[in-house]
């Protein structure tokens, strides 16, 4: 059965946001006098939301042992991406026409981030037309983040889209377990933060190795 629906994951799957991430984890680092961390090592630390990303640079420990501070980093997190999500970010190259040949072909997309929700619309708009996506969902306190399966089917339901005949895009096991927990097939990207690899041993239906991999995949799964 051929998709009617595509649904994809944000950073590191459409966007190149890893440096904007990291310019932004880093300054809160330097603020506190906490270790920073290279790019690379943030690769493997985004993708589950802000305040896991935290935890995760955080000194050990010091999440529990002084939750004020915990969420003071969360927002200082917040605001510094705010001031520097647009330095160095893109989309990846051949996304752009991918999403057109998608549209082009009939195919209904959407977007599914853990990003927080105000942070996803204004990239969404500033990065790609007007209407090519028809919903873009970020995380809000509504739900708790993907691959729990509440947010998902409520992006499903808002698109009309049968899960079986949608397609879930990202490039971690995170987003292969998004679409297996609501019922969808997953396509990993190997382009993105997390390598082929980890896609593999979580289970991916289909690996893209480019952006035109993935308008084949949609066509003739």
């Amino acid at each position: 059965m051929p998709f009617t629906h595509v649904i994809f994951d944000l950073d590191g799957t459409l966007l190149d946001t890893i440096q904007d991430l990291a310019t932004a984890a880093n300054l809160v680092c330097a603020k506190h006098g906490w270790p920073t961390f290279t790019v690379d090592e943030y690769k493997r630390k985004v993708g589950n939301g802000v305040p896991k990303l935290v935890e995760r640079y955080m000194p050990a420990g010091l999440t529990a042992a002084d939750p004020a501070l915990y969420r003071q980093a969360i927002e200082e997190q917040r605001a510094f991406y705010q001031e520097h999500k647009r330095d160095t970010t893109a989309p990846y190259p051949g996304i752009p026409e991918a999403l057109e040949a998608l549209r082009a072909g009939g195919v209904h997309l959407g977007v599914l981030s853990n990003k927080d929700h105000g942070a996803v619309q204004p990239l969404v708009e500033e990065y790609f037309p007007a209407g090519l996506f028809e919903a873009a969902q970020g995380l809000t306190p509504a739900f708790a983040p993907k691959p729990d399966p509440a947010v998902t089917r409520a992006l499903l339901a808002h698109l009309d889209a049968d899960p079986a005949s949608t397609l879930y895009v990202g490039d971690s096991d995170v987003d292969v377990f998004t679409g297996h927990n609501a019922g969808m097939r997953a396509c990993g990207v190997a382009w993105g933060f997390r390598g082929r690899a980890e896609l593999e041993a979580a289970g991916a239906d289909f690996i893209a190795q480019t952006p035109a991999d993935l308008v084949r995949i949609a066509f003739k799964a």
